[in-house]
């Protein structure tokens, strides 16, 4: 029989207390009585209730007395009465190692307080078949899978054992009648991001993104695509930035951001375009729409913190509907066409030319302003005629 190092220690603490030198001077008949005290004392368990206290307390103690399986019940029920983990984990791991496998099973079948926090220090161990083995005879075969899954996504760096063990566990479990559709799909999603990274391993000039998030490896791949291909099969290419994000259910404010934040480091201002505008039908004429699914005002500051031309930051401007807010938005970037825009739309004369006057004479914003103005007026003039007739 093999026990761990720390019940041996109190096992050998214990035989020492027993093999102790006998005070010297006594009579041999108290030398008898001594002896069979201690006897008595090493041969017979202590009670159940002495020794879970013991355990409560930390101190330290041996379980090897407990030898009938009577005795061996009594000490885990006083354990998990006890509420101390410590005291509950210590008995169970004794039972383990006295018991056959089906007895002890059977024992923690009646008291998942004890079957929880031998999971717990198995699972933390990684002992996949002794949590496994445990829960498929309770029964519980859908935590065992999802132990598994939890296990060896987070024990192991090499991406292809993963790959495999994770597949085996799919096809064991999850793709079996009755398991849960939400993990199913979970553990599918997981394994085929595996294999999206391990597949980019082997592209020219890729970057390391095995066993990155997925928001990671939307980064990554928003950086690889090419956004000015329209083609039908870049656009349904498992490499492409929107068959990832729908293939992992990425919302569409999240995917706009990432992409966003990625090809705005990148300077490809461009490819704006391919993200924000969307093909529509209209009249039966095909035209592009402009769809955004994160607030505009965060968008704009997040532009103009990232560097955006003063050009790219006008086209987003263009795009809040509030002259007030637009006006608001456009000093706070800096955007001067912007400006010049929201008090045009606001029919703001006075602060126009008061803006007009601020632009250094000869640049493109102060040419754009004087249109603006002379916009502005004629306009202004062509409303007032029509207020006369």
């Amino acid at each position: 029989m093999i026990i761990s190092d720390e019940d041996l220690a109190s096992l050998l603490e214990d035989q020492s207390r027993c093999e102790a030198p006998l005070p010297k001077g006594i009579s041999l008949e108290e030398e008898v009585k001594l002896l069979r005290r201690r006897l008595q004392e090493c041969s017979y368990a202590p009670s159940a209730a002495s020794v879970v206290a013991k355990l409560v307390l930390g101190k330290s103690c041996s379980l090897e007395m407990f030898r009938s399986l009577g005795e061996k019940e009594e000490l885990l029920d006083d354990a998990v009465a006890s509420g101390s983990g410590n005291a509950i984990l210590k008995v169970v791991l004794f039972l383990e190692r006295t018991l056959k496998k089906k007895l002890f099973y059977r024992l923690l079948q009646t008291r998942p307080e004890a079957v929880s926090h031998y999971v717990n220090y198995m699972a933390l161990r990684l002992k996949v078949t002794e949590c496994t083995d445990l829960l498929v005879f309770l029964g519980r075969h859908h935590e065992a899978s999802l132990l598994q899954f939890s296990i060896y996504v987070r024990s192991t760096s090499n991406v292809e054992f993963k790959r495999q063990r994770l597949k085996k566990i799919y096809s064991d479990y999850f793709s079996q009648p009755g398991a849960n559709s939400f993990y199913a799909q979970l553990v599918a999603n997981y394994i085929n991001l595996l294999e999206f990274q391990v597949s980019e391993q082997h592209a020219p000039n890729a970057g390391s993104i095995l066993d990155r998030s997925v928001l990671e490896t939307l980064h990554y791949a928003c950086g690889r695509y090419k956004w000015g291909d329209t083609a039908a099969a870049t656009l349904q290419s498992p490499a492409s930035p929107f068959k990832l994000a729908e293939a992992h259910a990425v919302g569409a404010p999240q995917f706009e951001w990432i992409a966003l934040n990625e090809r705005a480091r990148a300077n490809a201002w461009l490819d704006f375009e391919h993200i924000f505008e969307r093909k529509a039908w209209l009249n039966l004429k095909q035209r592009k729409s402009f769809t955004i699914h994160i607030p505009i005002d965060r968008t704009i500051l997040r532009l103009a913190a990232l560097a955006a031309p003063e050009p790219v930051l006008n086209n987003f401007l263009a795009k809040v509907d509030d002259p007030a807010r637009r006006l608001g938005l456009a000093r706070r970037v800096g955007a001067k066409k912007g400006v010049v825009d929201a008090l045009v739309a606001l029919k703001d004369r006075p602060e126009l030319e008061l803006f007009r006057d601020g632009l250094e004479a000869g640049t493109e914003e102060r040419f754009y302003a004087d249109n603006a103005l002379k916009s502005l007026n004629s306009k202004w003039k062509s409303d007032a005629i029509k207020l006369i007739k």
